[in-house]
Order: C-alpha cells, then structure tokens, then sequence
C-alpha cells in the first residue's frame, strides 16, 4: 500500500536553486496543486480567531492552551515561536487544530530567566526556530515519544544549545537568556539573507544547503501554504548560515545531497500516532535521517527532514518504556 508520505516523496522535482553567500536553497516542486482549507498561525491571530494562554493561572512550562474560534482549521508549525505570558515558547510539533476547539499545546521554553506575567496572550513574531535546534529538538522529541508516549523535549538541552548560539554569535544573552534576543540583534543581517529568496510557483518545499553541508528539508501539502510560510522556513535556516556568514565562503553543498536525504527518508522506518490535535503525527528514523510531521486526510501537512547526529537513531528492535501516567496513543510502524 503506497501512503501518503511515499507519494509526496515519489512526486517531488528538485527544481532551481537560489543562492546568496554560504546559504543555498533548492525548491521542491510538484504537478498537483491543490487549495488549501486551513489558516495558518499568524492568519488566525491576525485576524482574533485564535487565543493562545497558559494552561492556567500558575502556568506550566511543556504546555499551553489555544482556543480556536474559528470555523476553519488552523495550521501550527513545529519551531513557531510564541512570545508573552510567563516566558517564551516554542511548539514541538506540527498540529492541525480542529475549528472550534481547546487544545493543549506542547512547547519548549526558550527564555529561561523568566517566569512572570509579561502579557495575559502569547502573540507571534513571525519566526521559527533555527533549523539546527529544531533538528536537536526532533530527536529528543522523538526519544520522548518512544519511552514515554509524550510530545515532550529535553528542555535542558534546548537551553543549553541557546547558550551555545549566544556564544557562537559573540553575542550577550539579555538577564531572561531569551533567544528572541539574539534574533532580534541579527534582525537586519537575517533581512539581507532573505530578500534573496523568493518561492516559485508549484513550489511545495525547500531544501538548504550551508557552507558545505545539507542542513534540512521543509515539506508542504500546498503550494499557496508555501507561499505563505516561506520566510518563515527560510528564516529558520538563514539563523544558522548566520554563524560561519564572516567566512566569506559560498556554500559547496551538491543538488545530490539533497536527492539522496529524500531517498533514504523514503527508505526510513515512520512511526505514525495521533496527533494532540487532528490527523496524525509522523516520526521518521534511520542511522542517518531524522524527521519529524503532521497528516490529515491523506496529505503530509508539514514534515521536516534532517541528517541524524551519529550514534543516536533508535535501535530497530528497542522496546519502548513507559511512564503509567503516560496518555496512551496507537502506534503503526511503516
């Protein structure tokens, strides 16, 4: 049986590259084209449909609340950010919110030094995390799941790698260590990086290249979403060329790298469960391919693809444990 994953893989052309510096991105095209009937995250906030708080008063750090008012599903990308309330978040997961509905949403901190009330709703800066913590974020994601059954993340791990992003960038956290912060003083450069890359019609995904490396692969079911979240995603991987940009040095990565990640994706084990929301969350691994995605009605909403650090993919055969509190979800193995 061919799934819905197999078929957007089988379906994609690795069409004209685009190229500014040490960052390179190649467009993923396809011939079906489609409408999309969902809003994304910053559309539904645009326009006070949607409501995103802490769980509750005190607050807790893995999960907030979004209520949608809206008669349309929404959208919500793994890595969007979310800023306000008690401290910052971001989501783990990629989630289809069902119209009229109240989710729990599972995020990671990534403004450590704060716990107070800066505002009662998060709202969002129309950013993503950088591809690399989300690559991170991916993996214990996915070690949560497995012996867990929680769509949680290694928050120490987070924070620390935002230290390290901080440091690399000869940057000084604020006192709250909030990485909106380093965003914010890379403003302009990030601004220089994406004027010089402008998505294309068909275009349902984007492959990147920095300095000699293949750092990720970002898929979408539509081309208009596509459209929509470009900067987003783009933004994502422009935070990490950012780092080696003084090198002065173009990127060397080859369009090959980029058919062969999809290939071996094609090739990995998926795992397939209920999402916190609707349809269901994908996770892919393999000795060299992590991935990590949300599908609904036969389509792969979002799925993002990356090479696997060395040394930790899941062994084929590992049997997962779990916590007696943990919500229980099916799991199908493709």
């Amino acid at each position: 049986m061919t799934t819905p994953l197999a078929t957007l893989l089988q379906n994609l052309t690795i069409g004209p590259e685009q190229r500014y510096r040490n960052l390179v991105i190649w467009s993923l095209l396809t011939d079906k084209e489609e409408p999309a009937d969902y809003l994304t995250l910053d559309e539904a906030l645009e326009q006070r449909l949607l409501t995103i708080t802490e769980l509750d008063a005190e607050g807790r750090v893995p999960a907030l609340q979004v209520v949608n008012d809206a008669t349309q599903k929404v959208l919500l990308l793994d890595g969007e950010e979310l800023v306000g309330a008690k401290q910052n978040r971001i989501l783990n997961v990629s989630i289809l919110l069902a119209p009229k509905s109240v989710t729990t949403l599972p995020v990671s901190c990534i403004e450590r030094g704060r716990w107070s009330y800066e505002s009662r709703e998060f709202r969002s800066p129309r950013r993503t995390m950088s591809a690399d913590l989300r690559r991170k974020k991916a993996q214990s994601v996915n070690l949560c799941l497995r012996n867990f059954g929680e769509f949680h993340s290694n928050q120490g791990e987070i924070w620390d790698e935002i230290e390290a992003k901080f440091q690399r960038a000869g940057i000084r956290p604020s006192p709250t260590h909030a990485l909106s912060d380093l965003y914010e003083v890379q403003r302009d450069a990030s601004a220089d990086y994406l004027r010089h890359f402008q998505p294309l019609p068909r275009q349902v995904g984007l492959a990147a290249g920095i300095d000699d490396t293949l750092a990720g692969v970002e898929l979408l079911a539509h081309a208009e979403t596509l459209q929509r979240l470009f900067p987003k995603l783009v933004g994502s991987y422009v935070l990490d060329a950012l780092e080696t940009a003084d090198r002065e040095r173009p990127a060397t990565v080859p369009a090959s790298s980029v058919q062969a990640l999809l290939q071996e994706a094609a090739a990995a084990q998926v795992e397939r469960r209920q999402s916190v929301a609707l349809g269901y969350d994908l996770r892919l691994e393999s000795p060299t391919v992590i991935g990590a995605g949300l599908e609904f009605n036969d389509h792969i909403l979002h799925l993002s693809l990356f090479r696997q650090d060395p040394g930790t993919a899941a062994r084929p055969n590992s049997r997962p444990l779990r916590r007696a509190s943990a919500r229980r979800r099916h799991v199908t193995r493709e």
